[in-house]
């Protein structure tokens, strides 16, 4: 009976570990905790949350999301290439991770989208026969006009009222004790509060994951020829009505522009415009992947790209040790600046990078792609 086995290197498309390693380090610095409330005004602090609304917040997630559906669409490729039902496999795969998300989100960062991955995942199964164009479509319904009507009721129509007192958030990184720390996890959590938080992450997540796979049926990665006038298209509107919607993205978030009725329009146009931005960093690194001098400079990041799972975790325990005062009360949380956090964090990716890099000298995968791949790729079935 055939069965999977892990990609092994040679067939890696690189730059998309690369990209992955960029999302990752996007992530960091998007997820990345300081006190927010105790943080000074400051030209600083101004142009670091500018620069952040700008670039970083909302991008990298969706970036990471977009190629977990692409990397969706290769794993059914092989699949078929082999002659292997492919269903089963990944319904067990997705299980496995939506489990390790499950002890992720509650042992270590509520933040987690390990679930939804593994939910998106799923849906991804039904439409994975899709033409192009529908699932274009689809793709515009769930990460545009889903995402902006939820959004739209969470901001204004008061959908997303918790039922716990939001002093838990504020002491959530000042947790005292480790068990504080998880009882919180456990009381805020979206996936506890599933109706108030997780629509919108799941439909947006989803639609993500759905241009993912589109990039996958276009050769996306490698058919630059074939696709020029999409790429000449996605660096345009990104780098025009991508960062101009982030620019009114900054604006709702810093106060300077309140939404309104005669605004319903805005938050559709945000998204989709950030989309764009999103394709633009793709894009802009495949097209510049042919370049010696800018593939010499950023194949570091495809060492932190191919453990993505195990860094990904990683970086929460990072939080969990470093930033937060849960395990020690020496963490950083409330005792350094914005930008001073900034600094420790990529000092953490640099080491974060260095360690994989170590460990893939000696090791295929990193150590959670190891227990995921082997469980899933487990036989299924026995022979009586």
């Amino acid at each position: 009976m055939k069965t999977f086995h892990p990609i092994v290197v040679a067939s890696r498309i690189e730059v998309v570990d690369v990209l992955r390693g960029f999302a990752l380090f996007g992530v960091l610095l998007a997820n990345v905790p300081y006190d927010h409330i105790a943080a000074e005004a400051s030209p600083i602090n101004s142009f670091l949350s500018f620069f952040h609304d700008m670039f970083i917040n909302r991008k990298f997630i969706t970036l990471f999301s977009m190629l977990f559906g692409f990397g969706f669409y290769i794993q059914l490729t092989r699949a078929r290439q082999n002659g292997i039902n492919f269903q089963w496999y990944f319904i067990r795969r997705m299980g496995l991770l939506f489990l390790i998300g499950a002890l992720h989100c509650f042992l270590l960062w509520n933040g987690d989208i390990i679930m939804t991955y593994a939910v998106g995942g799923i849906l991804l199964l039904i439409v994975r026969d899709w033409s192009v164009k529908r699932l274009t479509w689809l793709a515009l319904i769930f990460s545009i006009v889903l995402t902006g009507v939820l959004f739209i009721g969470n901001a204004v129509l008061g959908w997303q009222e918790h039922t716990y007192d939001f002093d838990l958030v504020l002491r959530h990184p000042l947790a005292e004790s480790y068990l504080e720390y998880v009882d919180i996890n456990f009381r805020i959590a979206s996936w506890v509060n599933f109706a108030q938080d997780m629509p919108v992450t799941l439909v947006f997540t989803f639609g993500n994951m759905l241009v993912g796979l589109i990039l996958g049926k276009l050769n996306f990665f490698s058919n630059l020829q074939a696709l020029g006038f999409l790429y000449r298209a996605f660096i345009f509107l990104g780098s025009t009505l991508g960062l101009l919607c982030s620019y009114l993205f900054y604006s709702v978030n810093s106060g300077t522009l309140e939404l309104s009725a005669s605004l319903v329009w805005l938050p559709f146009f945000v998204i989709g415009g950030m989309m764009f931005q999103t394709l633009a960093y793709i894009t802009i690194f495949v097209k510049m992947s042919d370049v010696p001098i800018f593939r010499k400079v950023t194949e570091w990041l495809k060492y932190v790209g191919r453990t993505a799972l195990s860094n990904y975790i990683f970086q929460s325990v990072f939080y969990v040790f470093v930033i937060f005062k849960a395990i020690h009360k020496y963490g950083l949380y409330n005792d350094l600046s914005r930008i001073e956090i900034y600094f420790v964090a990529v000092e953490f990716f640099l080491f974060m990078s260095v360690i994989s890099y170590l460990w893939l000298e000696r090791n295929k995968q990193g150590p959670m792609e190891y227990i995921w791949k082997t469980l899933s790729y487990y036989k299924l079935y026995r022979h009586k």
